[in-house]
């Protein structure tokens, strides 16, 4: 089996990297605008962003100008070329070949080559974040062969995401690893120029690059404003051109204010009640049904959603394979859910806590706290600060954690990264019996197959492990000016097109 030639993989390779091609050549016509320097804000750093191993989550966003992966990957989960312009699966799906673009330059002037990229990946394998890769290999200087311990396609997703990201070997050393830690020596259209820790990244334009005629930009600052008024104000003021939009009144305030928006389904909030946990009311499932019978989905997105949220009883967004068109779930209704507390042995209901995320809005906690008190369920409110709460999630909690589930382009790596991850990660929630077992069989098919994803889900959902809520959007706002960014459109919402944007004057 080859995965090119006419294969799934490169039929689809083929026509989007014609449509990027495309887009470029429109791009690249009389109406572009070379120069000028775009202002975006973006997520803070938590960790470091120089090296890619080190890289936790949205940390990539500070990073996203300087590196890039070997693959590249659209949200429907299409696959393209990136640094590497081809790529071949053995018949036996144990081995994955990548052929590298030649030409291509890292940051401080070497070679992009197999050996660079090996021993990047070589350092993704020693810290156990690419936990199926057996080996890799340099087969010459433009090729790299990868050994899987046994074929998994989430691997398509790895290698189009942070830990594919490559930095300059060289680099590494002369800067040593502190410095390397938050100086990013990658092989994208713009290299470091300045960081300032909690206020920004400054990068100015790789001459070098070897996507010719791009960047069309000067750089790219990318300004960290976590204070949403003041992001507001920064925004009518002009003093910013781009900006990711988390808190839905200000979503809202600037759709109305004529900012263009680029907006996406992202995040679904969940309620995980503590059900590894034995002596736990939430050990038995009818009581964690029982909540999302409580919850008045509806009411609650009419009064605190600006009209953005949209109410869910699946573990799946719209455009993945695994969800359900027609799976309609609990709805409100708190009779049956004081019926269900009553066969579990809890008429008079209980009590318990609530524990959301520290990024989760108070007033959305207090509301899904009045509807649980209507039914019995009297949950005690607390706001962790995010050490607190991660010891939580990583040790073990009593009552309920509250917190959002990222999109996947894969659902496959969305269940893998939430529910069969090590228990660890989520130290007190159950894991159903029978997931494991269908999760091997469906991350064992050459590719994604929706009837496989769709049996996760049903497990999932029967068990009540999560208990859904709503759908939440992940924004940027743009002044009209700007072109070609392509927020929101790739595998995980961090990644857009620097090399490709432009402003219009």
């Amino acid at each position: 089996m080859r995965i090119c030639g006419t294969s799934w993989v490169r039929r689809l390779t083929v026509g989007m990297a014609l449509l990027l091609a495309l887009g470029g050549a429109a791009a690249a016509g009389p109406s572009v605008v070379r120069g000028g320097v775009l202002r975006v804000v973006d997520e803070a750093p938590g960790s470091p962003f120089g090296i890619p191993w080190e890289i936790v989550g949205v940390s990539i966003c500070a990073a996203v100008p300087a590196l890039e992966p070997l693959l590249w990957m659209d949200r429907a989960g299409r696959v393209m070329p990136k640094l590497a312009e081809r790529w071949e699966i053995s018949p036996d799906r144990r081995t994955i070949t990548l052929s590298l673009r030649r030409g291509v330059k890292f940051h401080d002037g070497t070679d992009l080559t197999a050996q660079a990229v090996q021993f990047n990946l070589q350092k993704q394998m020693e810290r156990g974040i690419i936990p199926y890769f057996e080996a890799v290999e340099a087969v010459d200087r433009n090729t790299v062969r990868i050994r899987l311990k046994g074929w998994d396609n989430r691997v398509l997703v790895t290698l189009a995401g942070t830990p594919a990201t490559v930095i300059s070997p060289a680099a590494l050393e002369r800067l040593g690893v502190e410095r390397a830690r938050w100086h990013p020596v990658g092989t994208g259209p713009f290299q470091l120029e300045r960081y300032e820790r909690d206020a920004y990244v400054r990068y100015r334009r790789f001459g070098s690059y070897w996507d010719r005629g791009k960047p069309y930009l000067d750089g790219v600052e990318i300004r960290f404003i976590r204070d949403p008024q003041t992001l507001k104000a920064a925004l009518l003021a002009g003093q910013i051109d781009v900006a990711g939009l988390q808190d839905l009144a200000l979503i809202s305030e600037l759709r109305a204010a004529g900012f263009e928006l680029m907006a996406a389904d992202n995040a679904i909030l969940t309620l995980i009640p503590d059900s590894a946990n034995a002596d736990s009311p939430f050990a038995d499932r009818r009581v964690r049904e029982a909540l999302s019978y409580a919850i008045d989905r509806e009411a609650i997105v009419r009064g605190l959603g600006f009209g953005l949220l949209q109410p869910t009883t699946q573990l799946a967004f719209p455009e993945q394979s695994a969800y359900l068109r027609d799976y309609r779930g609990p709805t409100y209704n708190p009779a049956r859910a004081r019926e269900l507390l009553a066969q579990a042995g809890y008429p008079n209901g209980f009590s318990t806590r609530l524990i959301p995320a520290p990024f989760i809005p108070r007033d959305h906690v207090v509301a899904i706290q009045r509807y649980l008190r209507e039914v019995g369920i009297h949950a005690e409110l607390e706001f962790p600060e995010a050490p607190r709460y991660r010891e939580y999630s990583t040790r073990g909690w009593r009552g309920i954690l509250v917190h959002f589930l990222g999109f996947f382009a894969n659902y496959n790596s969305f269940v893998g990264f939430y529910f069969v991850n090590p228990p660890e990660v989520w130290a007190s929630m159950a894991r159903p019996a029978a997931l494991n077992q269908v999760f091997a069989e469906s991350v064992s098919t050459l590719r994604p197959e929706g009837y496989k994803t769709q049996q996760l889900h049903r497990i999932l959902l029967q068990e009540h492990v999560h208990v859904t809520v709503w759908r939440s959007p992940r924004a940027y706002a743009k002044r009209p000016q700007v072109q070609g960014t392509n927020h929101m459109k790739w595998v995980t919402w961090p990644w857009w097109t620097p090399g490709e944007a432009w402003i219009r004057r």
